[in-house]
């Protein structure tokens, strides 16, 4: 089984996964039916309300650790103060279930990194998919210029990236 099957979304991977499948719907079988998420990453702060009506039948809503466990998962910890509220909330559940994370956020990347809990974004996915031969690389590079079409740049910031740009692509480094 693949990492990001059972892995956390945040709010930006959902948003760039919902981007992703409207370039290309068979990206869905590379996924599970059901994906774990954050309530809170639903709210109309976060998700536009086309975004979240097409990514919520996808999602199934992970559990907040109790207000004890939340509470004392970021006292022990230094979370960047720069991270939302929403990413400290998927940090300590990340923390607090042991699950992996996908997101965009470097420094919530590193944080869940720093608890040795495994985390990536989509860029990865997509070439993991390349790599297990389940997505072409012209495939793979119409999705990353689709996702960079709508301003969604997940390859180090590169407005027209190409699959050579993933080949050596790190994150959160």
């Amino acid at each position: 089984m693949n990492w990001w099957k059972a892995a956390l979304f945040d709010t930006c991977s959902l948003i760039t996964l919902d981007k992703a499948l409207l370039e290309r719907a068979d990206l869905a079988t590379h996924f599970p039916s059901s994906i774990l998420a954050l309530e809170e990453s639903f709210s109309v702060d976060q998700l536009r309300a086309e975004t979240s009506r097409r990514m919520r039948p996808r999602v199934t809503p992970c559990p907040l650790p109790t207000p004890v466990d939340l509470a004392g998962i970021l006292d022990s910890t230094i979370v960047p103060q720069s991270l939302s509220t929403v990413d400290k909330l998927v940090y300590a559940a990340a923390v607090h279930y042991q699950i992996a994370v996908v997101t965009a956020d470097k420094q919530l990347a590193r944080a869940v990194k720093a608890k040795d809990i495994h985390v990536g974004n989509v860029a990865l996915i997509l070439r993991e998919l390349v790599h297990a031969k389940s997505l072409t690389v012209k495939d793979c590079e119409e999705v990353l210029l689709g996702l960079a079409y709508r301003k969604d740049f997940i390859v180090g910031g590169r407005a027209t990236p190409h699959w050579t740009d993933l080949q050596d692509y790190t994150f959160p480094d």
